[in-house]
């Protein structure tokens, strides 16, 4: 039996960068880069991701102005059709999934779902299209700035066990007994970002065609809490080698329904 989680290590690896050198990517991984979005692209209804290289305008005046990026010119603008079926879910999916090959690179990345300007980005966005969100990338700066310090700390005084990601917590150790996998999945749903550090996903247990399994969901009505579960969907497919279903409250594991 494997004792390690290396999917779970890739994810805990990754944090939030928002200060930037100004050394630039190396081709040999922009192509990786790349590949990976033409893989998503191609594969994905509704995706149209778009990697812009060496340019900082929809980050400008957020820049200046809060201190919040520093050196930001490399990012993946999520381009999504959003009439289809699950958009943002879909796209928080697959973005989280480059965002961990971008980490494995090297790279230091930062989800950016309101600090930057739509209009200044060079992105090419057809009719029923709309940027989502960005996802900034590039090598981490060596030393922090205060502000970045300041704002990380900010940002993880909210810790949380896993069991607050589990509903309802008294019955997670009956659901771990059941679902071995089920707690290196909420590590991995522990690990994922989430803007404002809100953390709204949840899982549970449900009947789903006659069989139990481990489900998702998050409050309705607010798209970005969509894209966090789209994340969050990922980080427990890769953690429990498992592939989803897409829908608010649909089962992590989709493979359970067609046994």
């Amino acid at each position: 039996m494997i004792t390690e989680n290396m999917a779970l290590t890739a994810l805990e690896k990754r944090h939030s960068v928002r200060s930037f050198s100004s050394e630039a990517i190396p081709a040999s991984v922009v192509n990786k880069l790349k590949a990976e979005i033409s893989m998503t692209n191609s594969h994905e209804q509704g995706m149209r991701f778009q990697l812009i290289l060496n340019d900082s305008a929809p980050f400008d005046r957020y820049s200046h102005s809060y201190g919040l990026f520093r050196n930001v010119r490399n990012y993946l603008a999520a381009v999504v059709d959003i009439a289809t079926p699950d958009a943002y879910e879909r796209a928080g999916y697959f973005a989280e999934r480059f965002v961990i090959k971008a980490v494995g690179l090297g790279l230091g990345t930062c989800f950016v779902s309101g600090t930057f300007d739509a209009s200044k980005a060079p992105v090419q966005v057809r009719a029923g299209e709309k940027i989502l969100f960005l996802v900034t990338l590039g090598m981490p700066e060596g030393k922090s700035r205060v502000v970045a310090r300041l704002l990380a700390g900010f940002t993880h005084r909210k810790g949380m066990d896993v069991s607050d990601f589990f509903e309802p917590a008294s019955e997670l150790d009956d659901a771990c007994r059941e679902f071995p996998e089920l707690y290196d999945g909420l590590m991995a749903v522990g690990c994922a970002p989430s803007a404002m550090n809100r953390r709204p996903v949840r899982l549970f247990i449900d009947c789903v065609s006659g069989k139990r399994n481990i489900c998702a969901r998050v409050k309705p009505g607010d798209n970005s809490f969509l894209i966090d579960l789209g994340i969050a969907k990922y980080n427990y497919n890769s953690a429990t080698s498992t592939f989803c279903a897409w829908g608010n409250g649909a089962p992590l594991d989709d493979s359970v329904e067609d046994e």
